[in-house]
């Protein structure tokens, strides 16, 4: 087998069969597909069960987490390349084949973009990530502490640059364990970006109460909950790579701007929940400026939005914080101002 397409499944009958579909047409020949049920209670395995024996089910009786899922998958997988599909996202047709023709001897990751997609499948517009680091991207990981790419099922892995991390402690990773394999794969080869999406990302949580002003993706809980988990699974990982491989990753670490983003909409909009209790305005505002000296792929004017959305959102008053923290995109805060200015004014 060439690839190994890991569908990771809890509890999602209503999407999962559009993402064992969307393996299963992949035009690059010898594609395995194996599904990883993490002990889903609601009609998954009927859906599963439709396919026969063009798919391979893993099941684990009772869901212990996302690390779990990932260990089977991998202990499960012949492919000398591995992707872990989240059952809500689907591949285009000719994913794996695009990923496999830029791959070369030493490339140990490819990743592309997703559209953005609802929970009926229609597209939103945009896509996820606005930035993607590649090449080599380990300098990158020694001071920011992480690197710009995709959700979990927007990377191709070599097999052999994921396996030593595996399998993990399921009490450890029950969620965000898609950050093992994407910041250990780098330190084992370089890192290759599909110019084009090659997939599609369900958002299907944005209707969250607790869902923080201008955040679009799903997690659980709530933003403070969100930017804890950047640092543990970070640190975690960090804590693989020198006790498998013994690499060894020092902080401490800057913050890639997305993540710093929000921190800051969690410091503000959510202070009470919020995991940093030693931060200020004015830190994080730091923070924001020196992690866009020390990230590559930001132009000057790029760089002067993100930093005018952390001046609105830490330093305007609350209701024109908010409407900053809102966008979607780093706007000039200038132009929140002016649009406020106005609406105060009437």
């Amino acid at each position: 087998m060439h690839v190994s397409i890991v569908v990771l499944n809890y509890n999602y009958a209503r999407f999962i069969g559009a993402a064992i579909d969307s393996a299963l047409r992949q035009t690059q020949p010898g594609c395995e597909v194996i599904v990883v049920d993490n002990g889903s209670t609601d009609d998954s395995l009927s859906v599963i069960a439709r396919y026969g024996d063009r798919v391979r089910l893993v099941r684990q009786k009772v869901n212990i987490g996302q690390g779990q899922g990932y260990n089977l998958g991998i202990e499960a997988a012949c492919g000398e390349w591995i992707v872990w599909l989240d059952a809500d996202d689907v591949l285009d047709d000719d994913a794996m084949a695009t990923c496999l023709s830029l791959a070369d001897a030493g490339t140990a990751k490819v990743h592309y973009p997703m559209r953005l997609i609802d929970a009926e499948g229609a597209l939103l517009g945009g896509v996820i990530p606005f930035l993607r680091h590649d090449g080599d991207v380990v300098p990158v990981i020694r001071t920011l502490g992480h690197y710009a790419g995709p959700p979990g099922s927007g990377n191709l892995y070599r097999r052999s640059a994921v396996a030593p991390y595996f399998p993990v402690r399921p009490e450890d990773w029950p969620i965000c364990t898609d950050t093992v394999p994407f910041v250990t794969a780098p330190f084992h080869g370089r890192v290759v970006g599909a110019s084009r999406p090659l997939g599609g990302y369900r958002l299907h949580r944005k209707a969250n109460p607790s869902a923080a002003p201008g955040y679009r993706g799903n997690y659980s809980g709530s933003i403070g909950l969100e930017v804890s988990l950047v640092e543990r699974s970070r640190d975690r990982t960090m804590a693989l790579l020198r006790e498998r491989s013994g690499i060894v990753v020092d902080g401490p670490f800057l913050m890639l701007p997305t993540h710093v983003r929000h921190r800051i909409t969690s410091w503000r909009w959510a202070r009470e929940a919020h995991p940093f209790k030693q931060d200020t305005a004015g830190s994080l505002w730091r923070l924001m400026r020196d992690s866009l000296k020390a990230c590559p792929g930001y132009n000057e004017t790029q760089r002067a939005a993100m930093l005018a959305w952390a001046t609105g959102a830490l330093f305007l008053p609350a209701a024109m914080a908010g409407a900053v923290m809102s966008t979607s995109r780093a706007n000039p805060v200038w132009e929140t101002v002016t649009r406020w200015t106005k609406r105060l004014g009437t």
